[in-house]
């Protein structure tokens, strides 16, 4: 389309294709120049530009500018605030216009005084042109909100080429071409707005499904067999276990004593199966009173009781192609008992209320710390359950039994609460790591865990893990196994001088590692001054030995 054609309008042929651009064009630079262009040539005009207001509605914009005369091209033009000082700013000719909602016809800036031209006249007088007439139209959509202005420059007579006054009834033509621009620049900024949110949300999506996948390969990692620690002949003849059942769908049931770790091989036994993609799902079956725990395992429906405003599924359902973990299941109710073994013999679960059963297709992990044989001739454990859940049993040793693992154990502890409370340690003095080598530990690694957490807690940073960071229990034991003062070992025999020296050397190491070395500290606690204390360093032949640091067979 020729701006400058001057024959004193636009075909029908131009106007089907204006219009049919308006509606079709997804680009807003294109649309704006298309409009722009069209205004042109109705009006006749030397120059236009279009003003658009920005999301917070506080400025406009020139979005596209158009000249026949190089001069006036400028790439920059300052915004046009619609406000100053708090205040409408009808000053300005585009923000009155866009405030009033109807366009603004001036035949000659210069003998204008309702308006301040000043910048516009100041980019006259750079660019060496003249402005003369001005019309400023609103760009309006059928709802009456104001997207933009749409401003045309030095409209002239196509017959004589001269600057007029806009032609009588062409002010009506140009405002009606405005309210279909503005509409179609509405549909554009929403096109544009919805694209916009809909790559927010893909990227969003793409994110979600990549820290999805990678926390999912975390925790598939951390259940990965090998990271599992131990090395003892009983941890090995459990993972040979585990490994021929992990692909089956056959019902496991995990026996051990508290804390030796029932859980933890129950997701291992999850994330290591082809099941791993779907749910993983744990209930304590002793944690609930038998009504609460019968409509958690099963659900219900609508009314099935007080209270149930909806339907809510059962962990069955929810766990449904993948895993579900029952924990203390020697400890679940009769009644419930009875339920169970019919899902486990039918994979058919019925909610509360409901007429139907619903076919689930769930792996079940059982764990106990009860003897069920014993509950069983006493009449609280359902023998033929029992049978069901005892397809494939693994039997947990207690950490009392598997001491060879001990020493990763606890420098696996270590390290891991070292890093969570962000001080860093040298490791296990020899007194302390003794006593933690030799005690039994009852609550099995779930009691290690707590110590250690403990006494990483207690110990300063960049210091070792010494007898009186540990539980009191435990410094008990180490006290019987030391002298009655202090931690340092009593000679057996000899030389009263020599048992004496030797004495004493054990006593001030044991100081220096108390304070990490610090001998002005020490000497403090010693009292006796630096000096002496140095003295005796280098006569006893004292030197830092590292803390013990335990080799580690495996990483969990």
């Amino acid at each position: 389309m020729d701006s400058n054609d001057k024959d004193g309008g636009l075909t029908l042929e131009e106007l089907v294709e204006i219009n049919c651009a308006l509606s079709t064009e997804r680009d807003l630079n294109t649309l704006l120049s298309t409009i722009v262009t069209a205004a042109r040539k109705i009006s006749h005009a030397d120059a236009g530009r279009v003003y658009i207001i920005d999301q917070a509605r506080r400025h406009l914009y020139v979005e596209l500018a158009q000249s026949d005369n190089p001069a006036r091209r400028r790439h920059e033009f300052p915004p046009v605030p619609l406000y100053l000082e708090g205040e409408r700013n009808m000053t300005n000719l585009m923000a009155y216009a866009a405030f009033m909602g109807r366009s603004i016809s001036i035949a000659d800036i210069n003998k204008y005084s309702g308006f301040d031209f000043s910048d516009l006249c100041a980019d006259d007088r750079a660019a060496g042109v003249e402005t003369r007439c001005l019309l400023a139209v609103p760009l309006r959509t059928h709802r009456q909100i104001t997207v933009g202005v749409l401003l045309l420059i030095n409209i002239r007579d196509p017959r004589t080429e001269r600057v007029v006054s806009l032609p009588q009834g062409l002010e009506a033509v140009i405002n009606a071409f405005a309210a279909q621009a503005a509409v179609a620049i509405d549909n554009v900024q929403l096109f544009e707005k919805n694209r916009r949110l809909i790559d927010v949300l893909d990227t969003t999506n793409r994110q979600l499904e990549e820290e999805n996948t990678a926390l999912r390969n975390k925790i598939q990692g951390k259940y990965d067999f090998s990271r599992i620690i131990g090395e003892s002949p009983a941890m090995r003849s459990v993972f040979s276990l585990i490994e021929k059942i992990v692909e089956s769908d056959a019902i496991v049931l995990i026996r051990g004593e508290t804390g030796t770790g029932k859980e933890l091989i129950a997701h291992a036994l999850h994330y290591n199966s082809r099941r791993r993609n779907k749910a993983f799902v744990t209930q304590n079956c002793a944690a609930l009173p038998e009504n609460l725990l019968e409509s958690e395992l099963f659900g219900y429906k609508r009314g099935a009781f007080s209270g149930a405003a909806s339907d809510k599924k059962g962990l069955f359902e929810l766990a449904d192609g993948g895993t579900l973990f029952l924990d203390e299941i020697g400890d679940m109710p009769l009644p419930l008992q009875a339920k169970l073994l019919r899902v486990l013999q039918d994979n058919e679960v019925r909610p509360l209320g409901a007429t139907e059963s619903r076919r689930v297709n769930v792996r079940v992990v059982a764990a106990t710390h009860c003897d069920l044989e014993a509950s069983i001739k006493s009449g609280e454990f359902r023998e033929d359950l029992y049978y069901r859940l005892c397809v494939f049993p693994i039997e947990l040793p207690p950490l009392r039994e598997r001491k060879e693992d001990l020493p990763a154990l606890l420098q696996h502890y270590l390290q891991h609460f070292s890093e969570k409370y962000h001080k860093p340690l040298s490791g296990f003095a020899p007194a302390a790591l003794e006593v933690l080598l030799d005690y039994d530990y009852p609550g099995n690694v779930r009691d290690l865990h707590n110590i250690i957490e403990r006494a990483v807690l207690m110990c300063e940073a960049d210091g070792s893990i010494l007898p009186e960071h540990l539980p009191d229990h435990l410094q008990e034991l180490a006290g019987r196994e030391r002298g009655p003062q202090t931690g340092a070992s009593l000679p057996a025999e000899g030389p009263l001088k020599e048992l004496v020296e030797r004495y004493e050397a054990a006593v001030i190491r044991e100081k220096l590692e108390a304070c990490h070395w610090n001998q002005t500290k020490a000497a403090g606690e010693l009292k006796v001054s630096r000096r002496t204390l140095i003295d005796k360093i280098n006569r006893y032949g004292i030197g830092r030995e590292p803390a013990t640091q335990i080799k580690q067979s495996s990483v969990q």
